[in-house]
Order: C-alpha cells, then structure tokens, then sequence
C-alpha cells in the first residue's frame, strides 16, 4: 500500500457519503460510483476505505477473488491499527481462512488483543472470556 494521500482520504469520504445516503440503495450507478471511490481511496492507503471497502469485498464479493482481495484490504487496514480490521483478521487467523490466513492461535490472540485496546466491543468480550 501507497502512503496515505489527501486524494485518497477525500475519496474514502465521498465513497462513504455515497454509500450510506439514499440515493446508492436505489441507484446502482451511485453505487458504482461509490465503489470506485472507496477502491481509488484503498489503494491510495486510507485506513477507512481499506476497512470498508475489504469488508464489502470479503463478505458480499462476487467470487473468490474478490472475497480474497478484500481480506488483504483489511490486513492492510489491521496494520493501520484499525480496531474493525484487526478482529476481523483476527477472526481470519482463528478459522484459517483462506491460503494467506492459515490457522495460527497466536497470531489471531495478539489481533484481538489489540483490537481490545482500541476499544473494538467484540474484541473486549473475547478477551475477557479468554482470559477467565
């Protein structure tokens, strides 16, 4: 991933505007639109638009490529230190998904716990239930 630049941060707030205001349900060319824009924002390295964008992509992609390409988003966002991606990566290392996430405890502990630290509720209660 690219350093973070201004056009990638605008794009990442445009692309969420788009994405939650009303006009993306009903208009699958506001989507489109958004979409690219959380993309051009991802690969220019903004933190959100890695978070969300790699979600969209894992969870609701078309194909396995996709789903794969939006878990390396969110790695990239785990870096970052965002608190969503780290569980979520986390989550990856637990269930080994995928060919870059393979089963590794450890590595899955130290994402939730980190998450944990930045606050991440789900991340918190895991914590928590581990350690007891």
């Amino acid at each position: 991933m690219r350093k973070v630049t201004l056009l990638g941060r605008l794009a990442a707030w445009l692309a969420y505007r788009l994405f939650r205001g009303p006009f993306a349900r009903r208009s699958p060319l506001v989507h489109k639109l958004a979409m690219k824009l959380f993309r051009y924002g991802a690969e220019r390295g903004d933190r959100a638009a890695l978070t969300t964008y790699g979600s969209l992509l894992h969870f609701r992609g078309a194909d396995p490529q996709s789903r794969t390409q939006g878990a390396l988003y969110l790695q990239a966002a785990a870096e970052q230190g965002d608190a969503k991606a780290l569980w979520l990566v986390g989550k990856f290392y637990e269930e080994g998904v995928m060919p870059f996430f393979a089963r590794d405890q450890k590595r899955a502990q130290e994402c939730f716990y980190k998450a944990a630290e930045l606050g991440h509720p789900l991340a918190q209660s895991h914590v928590e239930a581990t350690e007891r």
